[in-house]
């Protein structure tokens, strides 16, 4: 950003900014889009808009910002209700509330995923794997039996990847193969299945010690 909003009307100017290139993005394609065309919807002039951003770029890098934001913000809102549940139905709470995020308003997030890999959101993504390991960290601890799980970081880097991605490419894909919910199920499974075999083999090797 050229300079960082300081008064509520520049704030509020900054959010219209944000929510016009969403909107340009689901319309227009990521070429198609322009920074007269994100100042018009948001109301303001184009000099206005150099302000605050440098170019259409620097709004698509805070437009992932603020995705990355609601997904961090919908971990925290969710956690009290995962750490208490079993396994199986954490992780699809936790998959279907990620699928319904992508889908909300007019399936704006969804549509925007689609251009990830061209804005090298490689940083955001990296942050929303950090919120995922924490809530996995916070379920162990609330579930204190998985922490005779083995290397618990790698399998949460496994469970996180092997989730969400699927997720989101099964969400972009005009005519998937399979419904959403069998795909859920797959998923979680074979999360759970990994999970429950890394215990049996802790719990084999704690035996054969004694």
């Amino acid at each position: 950003m050229v300079r960082k909003p300081q008064q509520t009307r520049a704030k509020i100017t900054v959010d219209a900014i944000i929510e016009a290139g969403f909107i340009c993005m689901v319309e227009r394609g990521m070429e198609g889009t322009t920074t007269r065309h994100i100042a018009e919807i948001a109301g303001i002039s184009v000099g206005s808009l150099y302000e605050y951003f440098r170019n259409k770029e620097a709004i698509y890098a805070a437009m992932g910002r603020h995705f990355t934001d609601e997904v961090l913000m919908m971990l925290k809102n969710v956690a009290p209700l995962l750490v208490q549940v079993e396994l199986e139905q954490a992780l699809e709470i936790m998959f279907y509330e990620f699928s319904n995020l992508l889908k909300r308003d007019n399936e704006r997030y969804l549509k925007c995923v689609r251009y990830v890999g061209a804005l090298e959101y490689e940083q955001y993504v990296d942050k929303m794997e950090q919120g995922l390991m924490e809530l996995i960290m916070r379920y162990v601890m609330n579930n204190p039996k998985y922490l005779r799980v083995p290397n618990i970081p790698a399998m949460a880097y496994i469970c996180i990847n092997s989730g969400i991605f699927p997720i989101i490419r099964h969400l972009i894909m005009p005519n998937p193969n399979i419904s959403f919910d069998d795909m859920i199920k797959g998923v979680t499974r074979m999360i759970v299945s990994y999970v429950n075999a890394e215990l049996a083999e802790s719990t084999k090797n704690t035996e054969q010690q004694n």
